[in-house]
């Protein structure tokens, strides 16, 4: 069952949506781990990690601030800038 924009989220849930949405965007085949680099070991470029972003938005319902990607490099610095706007909606749970 999906959970919908509104729905609380957890952790384990926001990782593992986070893996169906970056298994599109990547060029290599490589395990995907929350320490996988997005550039390095996915080949995610700048683009495509807003193409990333602009469907976790969608996929959560939420805006990431620019200055929340600045410093994201790996699988799980997404996960936590995700997790930052949700604890922020009132939408996460533990």
């Amino acid at each position: 069952m999906q959970k919908s924009a509104g729905t609380s989220w957890g952790h384990d849930a926001v990782v593992k949506e986070l893996m169906r949405v970056l298994e599109v965007h990547t060029e290599h085949k490589v395990e995907l781990r929350e320490s996988t680099e997005l550039v390095g070991e996915l080949g995610i470029d700048s683009l495509g990690v807003m193409e990333v972003v602009a469907e976790l938005e969608d996929k959560f319902g939420l805006t990431i601030a620019d200055d929340d990607l600045r410093e994201v490099e790996t699988v799980g610095d997404v996960a936590r800038a995700v997790e930052t706007r949700l604890r922020a909606d009132g939408r996460w749970s533990e």
